[in-house]
């Protein structure tokens, strides 16, 4: 029996979703309950149709499909600009945010917090990359760059299986033995893509925030529905109606238009020819209800409809940070509406006026280079042995000139100015969605164009797509960091051991000095303190090259002046500087162990002059000056001897 993919508090809280029904006097009937979630999903899909009837026009766009029948004397090509356009964003956004280590970062109110707080980066950026967020977030942006808005899921994932495994024999300790139990395979906060299609909020809210309620949408076979009725999630009352029941005309119509749009159709269509499928429709109402319809008086709900026409629960909201589990983000926000701006969107129609142009200039050299050929009936020529190569010879009756045959040359004088459209469709497509070719596609600068000009423009074109990184990091990965957050301090078993990754669980970046080799052990009062997560991918790796400059030439004015040198914290921004550079292992061109001669020497007072010495010298340094060479040597100038007093001290 598997267990459920997303927990509630069913599983977690025994006796909540159990078979036992609340007392009859403060039921609501499922009647009420149906028509309270079938009518609220009829409005909302009714509100969003205009809008989700685009989604297979845009998908296609994207993918290159073309529909109807095709002559097969035409061209019919697909020009891949959304193709480029939405996969350059995606990479980049997708690296920005969940390519490096920590993916947020905790701040502390006062100074003796920032142990806590770095203990909640350890253990929120693990459980991101232990739930791979990082392979889920290019669905997610994707999605949003197809339809204008991605849509996530978050909650507690548990997974327990029937496992084998070998150890030592406690009896003897030469021997090993088989042994077989339950493991918990997985068992933390985890997030998934959702389909737009498959949900929707209450229609006028903007944000998930503002909304009263939500409805998400999926679909479950027979077993699965009766493995959650068996692990305590659902009423076990209700799955024999459901057994009787089947899913309506309109919600199958509805499964083939949602599954139609995207890849895995194919993958339904077999699902569907299978033998034994029982597909189940499954609905989930989250959010406020009528205080009338909440007996227990907790109006903030979870109502799951299967069919249409079977409830399968009526549960509080299980989550103690009472919020609707979904995140949404858009690259390009609407104002008005809840669904923002594609890519796709913004890029359509000059894409469909591409590939027209694209396949009537192919059509045209078609005709250049093999042209049409008018033959006189009369001449004799058979035209079913009239083809052309190199050294062919025909031979036809009479004299041979042009009035007995000829070739028909087409006019080709607008074939070059189809070109240069092309062109300025795609330009006019990379201005609309903010990625241009030379700057953010990784195609390069021209050859006419200077290294500082190409750094110029290539800020200049990230400063837009700043704005997008930092929408994705404060909409979506700081939610859900948070929400990551608020679930371990209701779902976590304490301790909780969690282990450094990255280039932190070496070199301290304050010290400069290894750590210990320890996991970080997480307990009540690391989660207990209230902070708020801080996403830090936008600022590192937009303008990379711009970056990386900028620290050479801080570098450089810092080694001619003594007092900077003294007062910076060389380790940690050799590491800087290694990691703008992309190194693989900073850590291994660091030296472990002790502090740097040249921080040494700030911490050591300098003697005094000999001159102004009455008695004994002043203490002596316990680390030998570095000299000017040395010092300009190691920062890539020439440096002032460090140690020397001061003009007029």
């Amino acid at each position: 029996m598997s267990t459920s993919y997303w927990q509630t508090q069913a599983a977690i809280a025994p006796g909540m979703g159990s078979a036992e029904a609340p007392p009859e006097s403060g039921k609501v009937s499922d009647e009420a309950l149906l028509d309270l979630v079938n009518s609220r999903a009829r409005h909302a899909e009714d509100h969003y149709r205009s809008h989700f009837a685009k989604f297979a026009r845009w998908y296609d766009l994207y993918r290159g499909f073309q529909g109807g029948r095709l002559n097969n004397f035409r061209n019919n090509i697909h020009l891949p600009f959304l193709f480029s356009v939405c996969q350059s964003d995606v990479a980049r956004k997708v690296q920005t945010s969940f390519g490096g280590w920590p993916i947020v970062t905790f701040s502390g109110y006062a100074a003796e917090d920032a142990a806590i707080a770095r203990k909640n980066e350890v253990l929120i950026s693990a459980q991101m990359k232990d739930c791979d967020s990082f392979v889920k977030a290019v669905d997610f942006f994707l999605t949003a760059n197809l339809y204008g808005t991605g849509i996530a899921r978050v909650g507690w994932k548990k997974v327990t299986r029937q496992e084998q495994w070998r150890t030592m024999d406690p009896a003897d300790p030469n021997r090993e033995v088989v042994v077989e139990g339950r493991v918990d395979r997985f068992n933390g906060p985890d997030w998934t893509v959702v389909d737009p299609l498959d949900f929707v909020i209450q229609p006028g809210k903007r944000r998930i925030e503002d909304a009263a309620w939500c409805i998400h949408r999926y679909y479950l076979d027979l077993d699965q529905v009766e493995d959650k009725v068996m692990a305590g999630e659902w009423d076990v009352a209700a799955f024999p109606k459901l057994k009787d029941s089947s899913v309506s005309s309109a919600a199958e119509g509805e499964m083939h238009q949602r599954l139609s749009v995207y890849r895995n159709y194919n993958e339904y269509q077999a699902l569907k020819q299978e033998k034994f499928a029982k597909p189940v429709e499954i609905k989930e109402y989250w959010g406020l209800v009528p205080y009338d319809m909440a007996p227990d008086g907790m109006p903030n709900r979870v109502i799951v409809v299967a069919n249409g026409r079977v409830v399968m629960s009526n549960q509080p909201n299980p989550f103690f940070h009472g919020r609707l589990p979904f995140l949404g983000f858009s690259p390009m926000p609407d104002p008005h509406y809840f669904h923002g701006v594609g890519k796709c969107e913004v890029g359509e129609k000059m894409q469909v006026t591409a590939n027209r142009f694209a396949n009537q200039k192919l059509d045209a050299m078609d005709l250049f280079i093999d042209p049409v050929i008018l033959v006189q009936r009369q001449a004799g020529i058979d035209t079913n042995n009239l083809f052309m190569r190199a050294g062919r010879v025909i031979g036809v009756d009479g004299p041979v000139d042009d009035s007995v045959i000829r070739p028909l040359s087409p006019d080709l004088s607008g074939l070059q100015q189809s070109y240069a459209e092309i062109q300025q469709l795609w330009g006019w497509i990379q201005q609309g969605t903010g990625n241009s070719e030379p700057e953010t596609m990784g195609t390069g600068a021209g050859a006419r164009t200077t290294a500082r000009e190409y750094l110029g423009r290539q800020e200049a074109a990230l400063t837009r797509l700043m704005l997008e990184a930092r929408l994705a990091e404060e909409g979506f990965v700081e939610p859900l960091a948070n929400m990551f957050r608020a679930l371990d301090r209701q779902y976590l078993s304490l301790p909780h051991e969690v282990q450094i990754l990255g280039s932190s669980s070496i070199i301290n970046p304050i010290t400069g000095l290894p750590l210990p080799q320890e996991p970080v052990v997480i307990d009540l009062s690391d989660l207990h303190p209230e902070y708020r997560a801080r996403a830090v991918g936008a600022t590192q790796q937009l303008g990379k090259g711009v970056r990386q400059q900028n620290l050479i030439s801080v570098m450089q004015a810092m080694s001619a002046n003594p007092v900077m040198l003294q007062a910076v914290n060389w380790p940690a921004f050799a590491k800087e500087i290694f990691s703008a550079f992309d190194l693989p292992n900073p850590n291994e061109l660091l030296v472990t162990g002790v502090v740097p001669a040249v921080n040494q020497m700030a911490a050591q007072p300098p003697a005094a002059p000999a001159a102004a010495q009455s008695g004994p010298a002043g203490p002596a340094p316990t680390t030998p000056p570095l000299s000017p060479e040395l010092i300009g040597a190691m920062m890539g100038g020439q440096a002032q001897n460090p140690v020397a007093p001061l003009a007029g001290a």
